[in-house]
């Protein structure tokens, strides 16, 4: 443990304090929630109001998810991980159909953008320095190399597409790795919000624990991970 500890710059260490402090502190306030009806449960707890609204909007309710889920892959200040339980929370496991379809056309979107009008334009919708972090992508192995960070959670997905537009890789095949990519990514958040809706707030409770623990260790060994997939495509 000494030598892990040495091993560890006081960066790591208070990311990882950090982290420890906030799935301790969102656990306890979930479970505070839960136990006084407070605002997120009263919220969740309301689902037949909102179903019965989404239900009376027609094929506008899904539309309209959609929607939301196209802005937000194409706009980069959207997290999609705020925005898929939602799917899961209004349209049972239908959320996971509505919620690839929505993201997979916004990735359409954003890889036609990248490809047709190149980086000069997409310097500007994303910042350089972050297109730069990512240009790696851009070598013979491309499509692993995308495939693996769209697997990956708590990536910038946009800036990965405008990214992954300016390799040789066609489109056609850039849509099916996004898809297949983020589709684990998409049952787990769609499972989540289902969770509310239904009232099981211990699956909800372990959910949470568990994504934040994965994303913290992906941010503790974010560098570690990118400068593998790095070496690989230098192969």
């Amino acid at each position: 443990m000494s030598i892990l500890k040495k091993n560890l710059s006081k960066k790591t260490k208070f990311s990882v304090a950090l982290i420890i402090l906030l799935i301790i502190a969102l656990s306890v306030y979930i479970f505070w929630d839960i136990k006084n009806l407070g605002p997120l449960t009263s919220l969740m707890t309301n689902r037949d109001a909102l179903i019965k609204s989404v239900k009376d909007a027609g094929v506008f309710g899904p539309l309209a998810y959609i929607l939301l889920q196209i802005l937000q892959t194409v706009l980069a200040p959207i997290p999609g991980g705020v925005i898929s339980p939602i799917g899961g929370f209004l349209f049972g496991w239908w959320g996971v159909v509505w919620t690839s379809i929505g993201a997979t056309l916004g990735a359409w979107i954003v890889f036609y953008i990248s490809k047709r009008f190149g980086r000069s334009l997409v310097e500007k919708i994303v910042k350089k320095e972050a297109v730069e972090k990512f240009d790696f992508v851009l070598g013979r192995h491309a499509t692993f190399i995308l495939f693996m960070l769209f697997l990956i959670p708590g990536l910038p997905d946009d800036t990965i597409c405008y990214v992954g537009g300016l390799t040789k890789v066609p489109i056609k095949t850039l849509v099916v790795i996004f898809f297949l990519g983020r589709l684990p990514a998409v049952v787990a958040n769609n499972y989540f919000g289902m969770g509310f809706s239904e009232g099981n707030y211990l699956a909800v409770i372990l959910s949470s624990v568990l994504g934040l623990v994965i994303l913290g260790l992906i941010y503790w060994k974010q560098e570690e991970i990118i400068s593998l997939l790095k070496s690989k495509n230098k192969n």
